[in-house]
């Protein structure tokens, strides 16, 4: 990974063509030290000596780059070479610049300037001799360009990181929100089907009791079993039509009447359970879809109390208080060892039931009490509200 990351540093096109004019520049002073007018003086060859110790360490923007570009400055302002050794002077900053941080680059072509200056005060030149204006000129432009295209980079890999938190974050969004549809789906499925097959339990049963003493007890028992099953298929049919449905062809669900409560209150009546209700007649002020939650919230309930109670339940809506209307559940505990058949479950129905209650913004109970168990949910009677505080 290392060996990757310092090729494409060795790719980089603004320090690909840095080394390449300073080496350039270092190969016709090669030339002019060995053939030129010059040729063979020492302060030319010490010249391209300090370039290209200074290209070399250049790779690792080492502050020795920057003394070199200021001394070769200082040189050219002295003693202006053929070969152009601003040139190299200019490329080192440049290379510089584009590594160093800005106090660092900003501190060199400051260092850079003063050595020119320097230069041309000792020598008793004039501002204009041996370029010392441009050479100052020439910092600047190079000290600028590096951080320029510094800062190009910084925002690159900022938009980068950016772009690469968005995809995250709808990453993590897009499993979050299939995170919450697998839990409605297997809510819708637990509380659509959990009832129906508790009746066709406790009508199997009946119908394995009274199949050679009674045929016509068993008889209507298995009617009873058929119609179960109908109803749960129907059930289902209605899951799978959602599911596959665009998000365009979703329609609201039919609010729950009085008449379905009736039924599914007939319906436990007829496995057996004893349901004594008071203000059932509150349900009607409920808002549509908290009446269709309060139909679930009964149906998972009273399916527990038929599966762990005696054999009685009752149900109490009480009035609207604050816009909230409290329906309540209570059934008494079996004695140990005498629950109705099939009363085994996977302990989802109470999680379902809150979790229905609480995106209406209502509050949810249940739990033990010293003879029994109740289960009390506060919905709106209006619109759904912003969640309350839990009851108790």
């Amino acid at each position: 990974m290392e060996w990757a990351r310092s090729s494409v540093r060795r790719m980089d096109p603004w320090v690909v063509s840095g080394v390449l004019t300073a080496a350039v520049t270092l190969m016709v002073g090669g030339v002019s030290a060995v053939v030129g007018e010059d040729a063979g003086a020492a302060g030319l060859w010490i010249a391209l000596g300090l370039g290209v110790v200074g290209l070399a360490l250049s790779t690792r923007a080492s502050i020795v780059t920057a003394v070199v570009a200021a001394l070769l400055a200082a040189q050219t302002v002295r003693d202006p070479a053929p070969w152009g050794s601003w040139a190299v002077a200019g490329a080192l900053l440049f290379l510089f610049a584009l590594r160093r941080p800005r106090f660092d680059a900003v501190a060199a072509g400051i260092a850079f300037a003063g050595a020119v200056m320097a230069a041309t005060f000792l020598t008793g030149l004039d501002g204009g001799n041996g370029g010392t204006f441009g050479l100052i000129a020439l910092a600047v432009a190079m000290v600028g360009v590096g951080q320029w295209v510094q800062a190009q980079r910084r925002y690159v890999i900022a938009e980068i990181g950016r772009r690469r938190q968005e995809t995250e974050r709808r990453r993590e969004e897009v499993a979050r929100h299939v995170a919450e549809e697998r839990l409605r789906i297997a809510r819708e499925l637990h509380d659509s089907v959990a009832h129906h097959l508790a009746v066709v339990s406790v009508h199997t049963n009946v119908a394995r009791a009274n199949l050679l003493r009674s045929p016509q007890v068993a008889e209507r028992a298995l009617d009873d079993v058929q119609v179960a099953t109908q109803s749960v298929l129907e059930e289902l049919q209605i899951v799978l039509n959602v599911l596959r449905a665009s998000e365009s062809e979703l329609v609201p669900s039919t609010p729950v009447g009085a008449d379905l409560v009736e039924d599914l209150l007939l319906s436990f009546e007829g496995i057996g359970l004893r349901v004594e209700t008071n203000g059932l007649e509150q349900l009607s002020t409920l808002a549509p879809v908290a009446r269709t939650a309060a139909q679930r919230l009964l149906q998972e309930a009273l399916t527990n109390a038929q599966r762990y109670g005696d054999g009685s339940a009752e149900v109490i809506a009480s009035a609207p208080v604050n816009g909230y209307v409290t329906l309540s559940i209570r059934n008494t505990r079996a004695a140990q060892g005498t629950a109705t058949a099939g009363g085994s479950g996977l302990g989802l129905g109470l999680v379902g039931m809150e979790e229905r209650v609480h995106l209406l913004g209502g509050t949810f109970r249940a739990g033990p009490e010293a003879d029994g168990f109740l289960v009390t949910a506060q919905l709106p009677a209006t619109a759904p509200r912003p969640t309350k505080e839990p009851l108790g």
